[in-house]
């Protein structure tokens, strides 16, 4: 018998077998998978390519080769580890997976938007429909359907067309600007129209009589060449080192300075005359470091140079976001946010010498005690933590870092403004005694809610001064508009192309908004002009002004007593004075709680109330008790609130959509008066605006509450019934009877006692 055969028993394969044979020259792909590759990875490659150009192709040829090489080689390794590591799977070729991969990290980035979801679905959208299309042209082109079927030719032609139909459908998506189809159904100029808004101001966004001259300055070498021209002054240079983190190399030969030495750089616009004339700095926000910001706000400085400010444009684009200086975001600039408002800080110190400085050209010409700053997106966050550190001995989170400027900042404005980016000591940025305005775009598309409403909220007046603060709410403006450097699009490249552009308003409107509101704002607090206070207790003063779309306004002053803000407690039956109570009657919602804003939970408070008359057995209201004493009120007084409609379900145009109530007032003695909200202003709904295109309108939310403000003098309610005596003031009461069903937001419930009352009132 022959001996049996013994089969050597297998060894099994050691992973570095697997690597050696991944590594080794692999067999050919096939027909259509070659072609898959080929179109995929050209596909993804130019759009990455295209990308790279808007990040940092601005720096230059070699900057941007460098950036986009080593980026490219990084997701290569990247994803052909991970390639290797699904090579076991062996269901498609590993050079392909490989590419899918890599084409995937490259098509990410080239459509970074506004929501993770949608770039995701787009990226393997163009993965898919490439590859399939790629697919089937190659084994065409190279012959392999010659022998098939007409039955396997018919279908893969149809099915090779339907994906060549869906990639220009695709293309033509993004190309276009999305859908302008929403109705602006309460315009300022159709809802204004009563004629208590007497044509008695000269409209602020026009020119003034003063010549306008240009200047720059900046530290010597300056990495631009504006900073250094031959008429420039020169600044020296500053440490804020103890104010940044994680400045890179890069950026240090970039900008020409590192952290311990940032530059004082600014354009200046200025009136031609002796002075002295009031100062506004203006500081832009975060966009890409080598596109400079500075200069968009030239539309700013032209106009109120005219009209006798001296306006200054300061640069920290050196503080940006530079895809290049922070390796593609690997090693990006940290904690900026106290660097950019203590840089403005050191450009007042700049101003302040100059201003008594014999021989500068503007020795004398700047009023210190009239400053104001305008902050613009990152700028807005800026501006407010500025004027917290100009009244702090020391910065919150290094004691040994002294402070002392106490410069004479009257007021602040926050063009769509970011809010709670820095927190010091670990608290939200508190306010006091400075006139604030925020301004915000319904179609925001980087600063998507309404964070400067949370700073407003957070302004407090101890002194009678006259301060105030005021919001205005924009119906079409985005983020970027009101920036003449930044535009329509308020995103990088490819990404923009998710934005419904269609919507916005035109840039030259935008900037209107801007130069009206902001001039009034300053013509207000710097220049003593009082009659342009009202412009922001009631828009409908500057209707002829503004571009006709729809705005809702916020205003509060130093001159008006606090009731209640439902700020102070979880006790839904006192008010913030002491000695108030509320009482609710019939109501099917009554809470206190935090602001829901289209992001987030806001920092300020809110009672929200709803109700049902045809549900309620009594008639839904909400009564404020007022204390015995702590209030002043007399026929010249008003009682003002601020409201907001929380109804997210209803929509803006829709029929009914303006809630009414009415509004009662009863003295001690028991007489009684009442007025319909909608006598004094309609509450208006929340605006919505579709900030990208279908079908991913609703992936993002669409609307958020907006308060709006309401005066009522006690004068009228006197003229409704001559018994109520205003001086025994003792309850407001909001009765739900003139809208079935509704639901809002209440908040600062206040007597406002003018000093003087405007005649325009």
């Amino acid at each position: 018998m022959a001996n049996p055969v013994i089969q050597e028993k297998k060894k099994p394969r050691s992973r570095l077998t697997h690597v050696a044979r991944f590594l080794k020259r692999p067999a050919p792909l096939s027909p259509g998978w070659k072609g898959a590759s080929l179109a995929l990875g050209a596909t993804a490659l130019g759009l990455y390519l295209a990308q790279g150009y808007t990040m940092i192709g601005a720096r230059g040829a070699i900057p941007y080769l460098a950036g986009i090489i080593l980026f490219l080689l990084a997701i290569i390794l990247l994803t052909g580890i991970i390639a290797l590591l699904l090579h076991w799977t062996k269901k498609m070729p590993t050079r392909y997976i490989w590419l899918v991969l890599a084409s995937f990290c490259l098509l990410v980035i080239s459509f970074i938007g506004p929501l993770q979801l949608m770039f995701i679905i787009t990226s393997l959208s163009i993965i898919m429909s490439f590859s399939l299309l790629g697919m089937w042209m190659y084994r065409w082109i190279t012959g392999r359907y010659r022998e098939a079927k007409k039955i396997s030719k018919l279908l893969t032609g149809i099915a090779a067309g339907a994906v060549l139909a869906y990639i220009l459908l695709g293309g033509y998506w993004l190309l276009d600007r999305g859908n302008s189809d929403l109705p602006k159904p309460y315009r300022l100029q159709a809802i204004k129209t009563a004629e208590r808004y007497p044509a008695l101001m000269a409209n602020p966004g026009e020119p003034g009589s003063y010549h306008v001259k240009t200047l720059t300055y900046g530290s010597a070498d300056s990495y631009r060449k504006e900073f250094n021209a031959e008429d420039s002054l020169i600044t020296n240079q500053v440490d804020g080192s103890a104010f940044v983190e994680s400045w890179s190399t890069i950026r240090t030969k970039t900008f020409r300075f590192g952290p311990d030495k940032m530059a004082l750089n600014g354009l200046v616009w200025y009136p031609e005359g002796d002075g002295p004339f009031p100062l506004v700095i203006a500081v832009h926000g975060n966009h890409l470091a080598t596109d400079y910001s500075d200069p968009g706000y030239a539309y700013l400085g032209n106009l109120l140079a005219s009209k006798g400010y001296i306006f200054v444009s300061i640069d920290e684009n050196f503080l940006n976001t530079s895809p290049y200086n922070d390796l593609f975001m690997l090693s990006a600039l940290k904690n900026e946010n106290p660097a950019r408002g203590w840089l403005i800080l050191e450009h007042l110190k700049v101003w302040e010498e100059w201003n008594s400085t014999k021989g500068n050209p503007f020795f004398n010409k700047a009023d210190m005690s009239r400053i104001s700053l305008i902050g613009h997106s990152r700028g807005g966050e800026a501006v407010a933590v500025a004027a917290a550190y100009n009244k702090l001995p020391a910065a919150p989170e290094h004691g040994n870092i002294t402070f002392d400027y106490n410069f004479g900042i009257r007021s602040i404005i926050s063009i769509a403004g970011t809010d709670g980016q820095y927190k010091p000591s670990g608290q939200p940025i508190p306010l006091k005694d400075v006139s604030y305005l925020a301004i915000h775009g319904s179609h925001d598309m980087d600063v998507i809610s309404f964070a400067g409403a949370s700073q407003y909220s957070r302004i407090g007046f101890s002194d009678k001064n006259h301060h105030y603060k005021a919001s205005v709410y924009v119906y079409g403006a985005n983020h970027g508009q009101f920036n003449t450097e930044w535009g329509r699009v308020d995103s990088i490249g490819f990404g923009n192309k998710f934005y419904n552009t269609a919507q916005l308003l035109p840039q030259e409107d935008q900037l209107r908004v801007a130069k009206v509101l902001i001039s009034s704002f300053l013509d207000a607090t710097l220049q003593e002009q009082e009659q342009y206070r009202s412009v922001f207790k009631d828009l409908g003063y500057a209707k002829e002004w503004l571009p006709d779309t729809m705005y809702i306004s916020n205003y509060w002053d130093a001159d008006t007593t606090l009731i209640s803000s439902f700020d102070e407690d979880i006790d839904l039956s006192t008010t913030t004075i002491n000695g108030g109570r509320l009482i609710g009657k019939a109501l099917k919602e009554w809470k206190e709680e935090k602001v829901k804003t289209k992001y987030a939970t806001d920092l300020y408070s809110a009672v929200q109330l709803g109700w049902d008359r045809r549900a309620a057995v009594d008639l839904p209201s909400y009564t404020v008790v007022l204390p015995d004493t702590g209030i002043t009120a007399k026929p010249g007084s008003s009682i003002v609130f601020a409201m907001a409609d929380c109804d997210d379900k209803k929509l803006t145009d829709m029929q009914g959509a303006l809630i009414d109530l009415t509004v009662q007032v009863a003295d001690k003695n028991g007489n009684i008066a009442s007025i319909p909200l909608s006598s004094v202003a309609s509450l208006l709904p929340m605006l919505e605006g579709d900030i990208v295109k279908w079908p991913f309108t609703t992936l993002l939310p669409t609307k958020e509450p907006v308060f709006q403000n309401f005066a009522f003098q006690l004068a009228d309610f006197q003229q409704a019934n001559p018994a109520f005596q205003p001086e025994q003031l003792s309850r407001i009461s909001f009765i739900f009877d003139k809208t079935d069903k509704g639901a809002i937001y209440l908040r600062d419930i206040g007597i406002r006692n003018d000093a003087a009352i405007s005649s325009h009132e």
